[in-house]
């Protein structure tokens, strides 16, 4: 009789199965924890460098332009059409209806808010305004001659007396006898000697020249029955390059360098340029330091007196960025704030 040997084959049970495969998922599920905890942590660091850079960043720019506010610019400033400093950089509208001036530095305190500000708090404006030394080769244009007609006034100097002018350059008018106005060319003519002030430039500087004397274009020349509203070119007027920069948030928390004007070959339209700093910005504030020592943060009260403005030694600049939208929790509340101090020694020099 023939018999069979049968070996017996073993595997895994089910429960042996079960145990194994809820192992596995408990190691899995840790693993996938370290590395989402690393990843998180990765997005941290990186979310952290990219707001210090951007704070750093904003604050270099700001505080080049601050240390170079007044270098050649007149320490009287420049007149301008009533109401312009809150139609271009945004200041509070001041109480009177004279002329504005703009002075090297200008403050606006508390300003405006954006959709990032929080507990009611907004935000500070600055423009700083300085003569641009390379143009003419450091020399001003001298006005030998002025005409003018309703709508234009022409300043003439020698043929190519004006050889470094360019369409919408900003201009320093000054006179020996203390006038001070600032205006745009409109075009440079007659081989670079003139340089033309139309109505309608884009920062809205140029004004009629027939129009009631408070409205008037400051720069109409005096004589012919007008005194007052005018300006004296004699002794000798000049025409400087300067140039003229703001920085503000904007309604979506964007820290933005405004520049006006200077803006060779390129149209009427890209003549105010805004140029973005930092995203995320919820507080940008300006501190002063006058020569008595104080501070304020509103030197020139509500922008109702710019004269003050030549008081300030010392700007001290502070910038809270917050990380951007749709990071995880553990970075959601994170502030940088960054806050650096800068000297406007060149507010007390003039450069003939």
């Amino acid at each position: 009789m023939l018999t069979r040997n049968h070996k017996v084959q073993k595997g895994f049970s089910i429960v042996e199965l079960l145990i194994v495969s809820a192992l596995f998922l408990v190691v899995m599920t840790a693993v996938f924890g370290i590395l989402q905890v690393a990843g998180t942590m990765q997005e941290s660091i990186d979310n952290s460098s990219e707001i210090l850079n951007s704070a750093r960043v904003s604050l270099n720019s700001t505080g080049r332009d601050a240390v170079n506010a007044g270098l050649g610019y007149s320490r009287v400033g420049g007149v301008v059409p009533d109401d312009l400093a809150s139609t271009l950089i945004g200041l509070p509208v001041d109480l009177n209806t004279d002329r504005d001036v703009f002075t090297a530095i200008m403050a606006g305190n508390d300003v405006n808010s954006s959709v990032l500000s929080v507990n009611g708090e907004k935000n500070d404006v600055v423009a700083f305004m300085y003569r641009d030394l390379n143009f003419n080769d450091g020399s001003a244009v001298v006005i030998n001659n002025v005409t003018y007609s309703p709508t234009k006034i022409n300043l003439r100097s020698v043929t190519g007396g004006c050889d470094d002018c360019r369409p919408y350059d900003l201009f320093l008018v000054e006179s020996g006898n203390g006038n001070h106005a600032l205006a745009m060319a409109t075009a440079i003519t007659n081989s670079n000697s003139t340089i033309e002030l139309e109505i309608g430039d884009p920062m809205g500087l140029n004004r009629a020249t027939d129009v009631p004397a408070g409205e008037r274009s400051i720069l109409t020349p005096c004589g012919g029955g007008i005194t007052s509203n005018c300006f004296s070119y004699s002794p000798q007027g000049t025409a400087k390059r300067v140039f003229l920069m703001s920085y503000g948030v904007n309604s979506e928390g964007v820290l933005v360098r405004k520049l006006f004007g200077n803006n060779p070959g390129a149209p009427a339209s890209e003549q105010i340029r805004e140029i973005p700093l930092a995203n995320g910005v919820q507080s940008f504030q300006v501190r002063y330091l006058l020569q008595d020592g104080t501070f304020t943060d509103d030197p020139s009260n509500a922008n109702n007196d710019q004269g003050f403005m030549n008081e300030v030694v010392q700007l001290e600049i502070s910038i809270t960025i917050r990380p951007k939208q749709g990071l995880r929790q553990v970075t959601r509340n994170q502030l940088i704030t960054l806050s650096s101090t800068f000297s406007t020694r060149n507010i007390k020099y003039d450069i003939e």
